[in-house]
């Protein structure tokens, strides 16, 4: 019985390690990755205002380059309390992490401190990627 337990684990271990990746790599999906924001009423027009002159402009320009299919801002009209908030499509998550490091790396170039301007005025943060199972239409193959 020991023998079997150990034998056991190992398979396991191994489906654990090896299975895992296999899967990442064998099934990429689409992501839709959102980043939802907490901002009182009052300062959603400074954060507006902050997106839209210095953030946005940089992530046309990575899907003009197409390193994500596409983003997206949107507000809350109805519901919850998280009510600015961002929505980003990409490829996979190398291609979203291989973006992310790029959007990063450019707002920090040329808009010094701009992500604590904005972030001062957020609530609360979370983030959640998501697989896309069905789109219509399918982006473009790029």
């Amino acid at each position: 019985m020991k023998m079997f337990s150990q034998f056991f684990t190992i398979i396991l271990i191994a489906f654990l390690f090896l299975g895992g990746k296999s899967f990442a790599q064998d099934n990429e999906q689409p992501l839709l990755i959102v980043s939802f924001n907490m901002v009182s009423m009052s300062n959603m027009g400074t954060v507006s205002r902050i997106a839209d002159s210095l953030f946005i402009p940089i992530l046309k320009e990575l899907v003009d380059e197409g390193m994500i299919y596409s983003f997206g801002q949107f507000n809350h009209a109805w519901g919850d309390e998280w009510n600015y908030n961002l929505w980003y499509t990409a490829k996979d998550m190398a291609s979203f992490e291989k973006f992310w490091d790029e959007y990063v790396k450019r707002v920090s170039e040329r808009h010094p401190g701009s992500f604590a301007a904005v972030t001062k005025y957020f609530n609360a943060h979370k983030d959640n990627i998501y697989t896309i199972r069905k789109q219509y239409p399918v982006p473009p193959v790029r």
